[in-house]
């Protein structure tokens, strides 16, 4: 029997506009020997896989994936071993990881975090710094709806991040300008099976409401093309606030030892420059700044004149008049 090659030679046309943007993103981006791919098994982490492996044989690169089986959906462990299987025709290498929930009342945010640990815990023991993730365009927009339905600022509203960093290790986003039919149709071709997640088509959750609403919306005028230039606008207004915020944490803020102080002067900036100030602060050593409304209060504490003690975030803010003087909380085991 023929063995299928695996290569670049070996991509068809329909594939020919995806590869050289794919290639060239990796080559400006990835510049280890060695890199882990997130597979959930959907067609936008096969079509990442396959792509991945035509790079890596160009580029000289190995990479593993690790498949994640969330366990929700019944013969879910089934599903694993077939993409894992699936994987291993084209001698992609892949591990199986199985991960719990609790009565959680978001389960896709609980899932994504639980998901992203159990790869950085892989990659520490591996040694590997970048993570491929198969994000596109159609999760920008329906991001997007979600964030705006939930009353999301500026921040939230911003497009997905091609490059972001999380627990000292990088996240790469190749796929956020391509459309998942694009993806689907790679997935198939070479692989001729991906998994169709059912909790995608249910109306109990936001993000399945959300893709109904597409279609709507583009009837409307609204359409994903129109939408992405609104969200490029975002992005460039996000960058900008965060150029500022930066130069107001540099005046603002010091630190000595296991005590930073706070200007008052912070507080006399934009409302949006002191929130983003605050909140690089909180998550200087985490990952996750706490919740947007939690950060609101403790803003409007330390803008008053008093000498009260605010907690949030694992620290002790004392005000001042001129200063807030800031320590990690000794919390009792």
């Amino acid at each position: 029997m023929k063995r299928k090659n695996t290569s670049a030679q070996a991509l068809d046309k329909s594939l020919e506009n995806i590869f050289p943007h794919f290639k060239n993103f990796l080559d400006k981006n990835l510049k280890e020997k060695k890199f882990v791919i997130g597979v959930s098994g959907g067609p936008d982490s096969m079509a990442l896989a396959y792509l991945s492996k035509v790079y890596s044989i160009d580029r000289n690169k190995n990479f593993e994936c690790v498949i994640i089986d969330h366990g929700v959906r019944k013969n879910s462990d089934k599903e694993a071993k077939k993409v894992k299987s699936s994987l291993l025709k084209h001698k992609i290498k892949s591990i199986i990881f199985k991960i719990k929930f609790e009565n959680s009342s978001n389960f896709h945010s609980e899932a994504r975090v639980k998901r992203y640990d159990k790869i950085i815990e892989f990659c520490k023991r591996k040694k590997v710094k970048k993570i491929l993730l198969g994000h596109h365009l159609d999760d920008q927009v329906e991001n997007f709806y979600i964030r705006l339905s939930r009353g999301s600022g500026l921040t939230g509203l911003s497009p997905i991040k091609k490059i972001s960093k999380y627990k000292n290790t990088y996240f790469l986003r190749p796929f956020l300008n391509n459309k998942k039919n694009e993806l689907v149709k790679i997935a198939k071709k070479n692989f001729g099976f991906f998994v169709n997640d059912p909790s995608n088509f249910k109306d109990k959750y936001l993000r399945s409401r959300v893709r109904k609403l597409r279609n709507f919306m583009e009837k409307e005028g609204l359409g994903d093309q129109r939408l992405l230039k609104t969200l490029t606008n975002l992005d460039k207004a996000s960058e900008a606030l965060e150029f500022y915020s930066n130069q107001a944490v540099k005046k603002h803020i010091t630190n000595k030892g296991n005590v930073s102080s706070i200007s008052k002067k912070l507080f006399k900036e934009p409302n949006e420059v002191i929130f983003r100030s605050i909140s690089s602060f909180l998550t200087k050593k985490k990952n996750y700044p706490p919740r947007a409304k939690g950060i609101d209060r403790l803003i409007t504490d330390l803008s008053k004149n008093n000498t009260n003690k605010v907690t949030l975030g694992g620290y002790v803010f004392e005000n001042g008049l001129n200063l807030v003087k800031v320590k990690k909380e000794n919390r009792k085991r």
